[in-house]
């Protein structure tokens, strides 16, 4: 009887032991689950959003339009879901492009002018800015350009759009590459800059926000390029081919997105939020912000739309360095998704 009590005890604590398990699991399963709709509008299925992936090889004031878009959901509104990732340069960028990592990149557009030219299927759907970005500096001996006969000058390497443009320059103020002046590669903006405060060159070209480091390091800023170069598209929107054939209406999506986003961001009431919101994606002190938004404001495109000058500006001197071999036409270059925006 004894015995029997026990194993009766022994059972009934058990099964409470158990089901005491069973809703403690079911409580904790009910806390973690999400609702399937939670779950679907999480990852963009249940708003039958478009997903993008896009390559930026720096990091600038002018992509501020894209800063916009995102912070104010303007590609949410058109659908999109836009992502960003850093690359190492406009190659690297035109690369992940061709390959369909990136559906969309911000490039020079020297490097796809070669990429189309070789058979790239790659398209140039916009620009954030139709003026160039870059400024001339030098070292504070250097008065005038042809003080720099005889000297070096740093470019960033042999045949990309940053050399092109130095190349031009150094032209159109009377003097000529690799005889006049002798040419090195130096890399990006910071080893460019680098290369003037180690005496390595005389001259090189940036762009901001490098160049307020060239001016805080007592650099000489010799000229600026949209001064003289007064056709071009600096921070240009390109897409992969199969991505505009498959999925034109996100293309056209995107580009309303950056032009609702530019103009908004040329609105003076709105000065003060822009300067705020380039301080926090460049990690800028509220001063340099000011002056970088200032300098990018001019030049920021009216709906992103494409300065047909400017690339045939490229095109006609990609061709003249001799890095563009045969022909390669705007039209075959560009994709027009700004016209009804």
């Amino acid at each position: 009887m004894k015995n029997h009590l026990k194993k009766r005890i022994i059972s009934s604590a058990a099964a409470f032991f158990l089901l005491f398990l069973l809703l403690i699991s079911g409580c904790s399963g009910a806390n973690n689950a999400k609702p399937e709709n939670e779950v679907k509008e999480a990852s963009g299925e249940s708003k039958g959003m478009t997903a993008i992936k896009m390559g930026l090889p720096s990091s600038n004031a002018s992509y501020l339009p894209l800063f916009v878009a995102d912070k104010k959901g303007l590609f949410q509104k058109q659908n999109l879901d836009v992502s960003f990732s850093k690359v190492q340069g406009g190659v690297t960028a035109l690369r992940g492009l061709q390959t369909n990592d990136f559906q969309i990149i911000s490039s020079l557009p020297e490097s796809v002018i070669t990429g189309v030219a070789q058979g790239a299927d790659v398209k140039m759907i916009g620009t954030l800015d139709y003026q160039s970005m870059y400024s001339i500096y030098s070292t504070q001996d250097i008065k005038k350009p042809e003080d720099l006969k005889g000297e070096v000058v740093a470019t960033n390497r042999t045949g990309n759009g940053t050399d092109i443009q130095l190349r031009w320059w150094l032209k159109n103020n009377g003097l000529e590459p690799d005889k006049d002046v002798r040419i090195i590669e130096a890399g990006e903006n910071s080893t460019r800059l680098q290369s003037l405060l180690t005496g390595q060159a005389k001259l090189t070209i940036l762009s901001q926000p490098t160049d307020l480091k060239a001016d805080a390091s007592g650099m000489k800023k010799l000229a600026l390029m949209r001064d003289e170069l007064k056709t071009y598209n600096h921070n240009m929107l390109m897409a992969n081919g199969e991505f505009l054939k498959s999925q034109p209406e996100a293309a056209k999506g995107f580009m309303k997105a950056i032009a609702e986003a530019t103009e908004y961001a040329k609105k003076p009431e709105n000065r003060d939020e822009m300067v705020q919101l380039i301080m926090e994606e460049l990690q800028m002190e509220q001063a340099d912000a000011e002056v970088s938004f200032d300098f990018v404001l001019p030049s920021l495109a009216d709906k992103g739309e494409i300065n047909i000058d400017g690339v045939q500006w490229a095109i006609d001197t990609t061709k003249e360095t001799g890095m563009l071999k045969g022909d390669v036409t705007t039209d075959q270059l560009i994709e027009n998704l700004t016209a009804s925006n």
